[in-house]
């Protein structure tokens, strides 16, 4: 019923780094199992309001870890009849009470300074940030830090370290997990546009639902849009939430450039902050909103402003922002043995005690830096934590370090190409089947 509560686990401890919905999503799972869990997050509050396109099946994993029983999300989470969605904070704060009530330990407003063999074997470091990093995603204006509940030292017994720090995360880096950089987008459609809008919760604003559209199944529209208006999009996802408008979408550099949002088409890089205009940019998003994307329905911008008087009521967060795509960031292995005593990657097998090498994973953005317009950040999110956990799974159990990296590498082979056009080929059919071990999810 709990295998990671006996074996190599026994009396050690699993750390996982970075509470956001992967690392919260980790230590739900290596609870399950029966390991002791510890968290640690430097932040110490949950502040990112963008929109997270959520596949079928996270939806349902999410329902089954008490969506619409425990709020946040609303108890009307999954009713959107045009796209399933969730915040990220609202995600985060459901997915830390599940972790709360399962007994996870949660330290907030603590740093992980990294690993190292210890008199009492592996050990990690906790400090206090001395600067939060720039988050990927908005958060709202105002947004304040409290200090920690958890004083600075360190943790020791620790067996695994699953780090989920985001795409920022240099957790892999320091134990020798390479990463690599990939090119799979082309240039001129490799730019991302987040946006949020202030909600008046409005007559007007009742009107308007949900819709994803790409250029691909709708050509003379995008078209049409970049005759009339100059905003030459790949795709565009809009989300009515009850916290903001929200709408995530590709522009076309070009358009970008010709508009004046982008200054110099020659700089690098091309989405530097002081090679955008933040005023050119914000009207480049307001022609966006004037445009009749869903027949029949009134514009974005027209029930946003008609609900408040006849004037913009501004942004949710800090503004638009622009994102490059054109190169993405992956680990190359995802998952390592540490030597005790050396903090290097293990040797085949240890021949006094092979339960003393620290298993060291990489999940979420950390592992695979998400595409946002596909909803692929989360859903891999999650296949990322079932794979990791199934190989401390595998690890507790007493399986060699060869054969747990093997299965292992096996999953994330699939893991990695796995988006909207290959789920069918990547992925087994019936979802009701899905489970921690990989054979369950992927073909």
């Amino acid at each position: 019923g709990a295998p990671c509560n006996n074996g190599r686990l026994k009396g050690r401890r699993c750390l996982v780094v970075g509470a956001g919905p992967c690392g919260l999503r980790s230590a739900i799972e290596l609870r399950l199992l029966g390991a002791s869990v510890t968290l640690v997050e430097q932040r110490t509050s949950f502040s990112r309001i963008n929109q997270l396109h959520i596949w079928s099946w996270c939806g349902e994993d999410l329902r089954g870890l008490g969506a619409r029983l425990i709020e946040p999300p609303p108890r009307n989470f999954g009713t959107n009849p045009d796209l399933l969605h969730i915040s990220v904070n609202d995600l985060q704060k459901l997915l830390l009470k599940v972790a709360l009530l399962l007994g996870v330990e949660v330290r907030m407003g603590l740093n992980y300074g990294g690993v190292r063999w210890g008199a009492s074997g592996w050990e990690a470091s906790l400090d206090v940030p001395q600067r939060l990093p720039k988050e990927g995603d908005a958060s709202p204006r105002g947004s304040s830090s409290l200090p920690s509940q958890y004083s600075p030292g360190v943790l020791s017994g620790l067996a695994v370290v699953i780090g989920s720090g985001g795409f920022a995360s240099t957790i892999g880096d320091n134990v020798g997990l390479r990463m690599v950089e990939t090119e799979s987008l082309r240039k001129d459609s490799a730019i991302g546009l987040i946006v949020n809008v202030v909600r008046s919760h409005g007559r007007a604003e009742s009107e308007l639902r949900s819709f994803s559209l790409a250029r691909q199944f709708y050509n003379s529209m995008f078209k049409s849009a970049a005759q009339q208006t100059g905003v030459d999009l790949e795709n565009i996802v809009y989300v009515k939430s009850p916290g903001a408008h929200y709408l995530v979408m590709m522009p076309r550099a070009k358009s970008l450039i010709a508009m004046g949002a982008v200054v110099n088409e020659s700089r690098k890089p091309l989405l530097a902050t002081n090679n955008v205009d933040q005023n050119r940019l914000e009207e480049y998003v307001r022609r966006v909103l004037a445009y009749p994307w869903k027949q029949g329905e009134p514009t974005l911008l027209s029930a946003i402003e008609k609900d408040a008087g006849g004037n913009f009521p501004g942004w949710a967060d800090a503004g638009p922002r622009l994102f490059d795509f054109s190169k993405m960031r992956r680990s190359a292995e995802g998952l390592i043995f540490l030597e005790p005593g050396s903090g290097q990657p293990a040797l085949p097998e240890t021949v006094n005690d092979p339960g003393s090498n620290l298993l060291v994973g990489l999940v979420g953005d950390a592992l695979i830096e998400p595409f946002w317009p596909e909803g692929l950040g989360i859903m891999r999110g999650f296949f990322s934590v079932l794979d990791s956990c199934h190989a401390v799974q595998l690890w507790s159990g007493g399986k060699a370090k060869a054969e747990v990296k093997q299965v292992y590498a096996h999953a994330y082979q699939q893991l990695k190409t796995l988006s909207a056009a290959t789920r069918t080929r990547v992925l087994r059919e019936d979802e009701r089947k899905y489970g921690l071990p990989p054979k369950t999810r992927y073909r």
